[in-house]
């Protein structure tokens, strides 16, 4: 059995599938998608507890801080070291390459309503 759904969005299907096989390691559903844009507005958006969100798949950076509020739940928004990013109340940025334990900590707040 599955646990809560998490909205995956990169638009690297390497790294895509790296994610969802963390996340599965955890016994956790995905919703994969090549951009954010589309993952907040597949059918499995509103059953998500969070989204782990690549910096690659956010296709209009000016938007972007509607669309995540729009979402309502918290994001975990993959960055590069160098990247700028905006700040939300429910976005928490994780620096690449990471993969593993730091993910894993993460979503498990973001499930829990920890940020």
């Amino acid at each position: 059995m599955a646990g809560p759904v998490v909205l995956v969005a990169a638009p690297n299907e390497a790294f895509r599938r790296s994610i969802v096989f963390v996340l599965a390691s955890e016994r956790l559903d995905t919703d994969t998608h090549h951009y954010a844009t589309i993952a907040f507005a597949s059918t499995r958006a509103d059953q998500a507890a969070c989204a782990v969100i690549d910096d690659e798949a956010v296709e209009n950076w000016e938007a972007a801080p509607v669309q995540f509020g729009r979402f309502g739940r918290p994001i975990i928004l993959l960055v590069s070291l160098f990247g700028k990013v905006p700040d939300g109340p429910r976005l928490k940025h994780l620096v690449k390459p990471f993969l593993g334990e730091p993910l894993i900590e993460t979503v498990r707040e973001a499930i829990a309503g920890a940020f």
